[in-house]
């Protein structure tokens, strides 16, 4: 475990009170399917996950198929505000882990320490930028266990640019929607191990139109709707292998006035996330 990246990490989940970290979803993922955590890790797996996945996956805790579903900017502060809608996602999941983000609170620097596990120090993205990470990350963890991984992102976001130059496949594209059907014909053609597929609309329009516009509100609809299908999909396609779903958002937004909203800030609104986890046994 890096220390620095721990130090990093559990100061912002003590200053939230919360028992989880957005730096713990790698070394998670990690231990369940039996892949090398990156080097410089600080996170920590999560006993709640682990033994559910051990219990489930007969006794050995050994996955085969992971799909992570990135929603940009859903924080808390959504379910607090829309419980009915996120008590959708929970009802599809099961598990629920409220954890704290890293600051500053914006897209590259939380995906960097969500797909890496290492705190920004360590992982290096200090503000709004998109260089391509010279750290270990879950993605180099895919290779070396000698499995196969797909991102589908949003062209040119943060995802799509700063896991560059690993052995992974990379999608693309211009909507949520046609990421959505991109993620559909991967699980149909079922040649990848790990899947990740971001939505960036509901972020995009909450700064353009505000957090809790109508506008906004359709496309976080949006969100729980792909959610809900990515669990169908999964079911449907992956239902022989032993497989975890995750709803995994990089951090909230607050607003700045009835038609904007942003994030970046180290306050609620912003830091804290629920990561919600599906865990299901194949039919063998």
């Amino acid at each position: 475990m890096n220390e620095t990246s721990y130090a990093e990490l559990k100061k912002y989940k003590d200053q939230y009170n919360v028992d989880y970290s957005i730096g713990d979803l790698t070394p998670t993922v990690c231990e369940i399917n039996n892949w090398p955590v990156p080097a410089q890790c600080g996170g920590t797996p999560i006993p709640v996950i682990v033994d559910h996945a051990q219990r489930l996956f007969d006794g050995e805790g050994k996955n085969e198929k992971t799909f992570i579903y990135c929603p940009d900017a859903v924080g808390d502060i959504h379910r607090q505000h829309y419980p009915e809608l996120l008590a959708r996602v929970e009802k599809v999941a099961g598990i629920r882990l409220l954890s704290s983000g890293v600051m500053p609170s914006v897209t590259p620097v939380c995906f960097g320490t969500i797909f890496s596990g290492a705190s920004p120090e360590v992982h290096g993205i200090r503000q709004y930028a998109k260089p391509v990470l010279e750290v270990e990350t879950l993605f180099d963890s895919v290779a070396k266990a000698g499995k196969k991984a797909a991102i589908i992102s949003i062209n040119t976001c943060s995802i799509d640019m700063i896991f560059r130059k690993r052995n992974v496949d990379y999608y693309s594209l211009n909507t949520d929607a046609r990421c959505r059907e991109v993620a559909e014909m991967l699980l149909r053609n079922d040649d990848y191990d790990m899947i990740v597929c971001y939505s960036t609309e509901y972020d995009s329009l909450s700064h353009k139109t505000g957090c809790d516009s109508a506008t906004s509100l359709t496309a976080l609809k949006n969100c729980v709707q792909y959610f809900e299908d990515f669990a169908r999909l999964t079911d449907e396609i992956w239902g022989k292998y032993n497989r975890v779903l995750i709803w995994a958002p990089d951090h909230g937004n607050h607003p700045v006035s009835e038609t904007s909203g942003t994030h970046g800030t180290n306050t609620p609104e912003d830091m804290l996330v629920n990561h919600f986890y599906r865990i299901t046994p194949g039919k063998k």
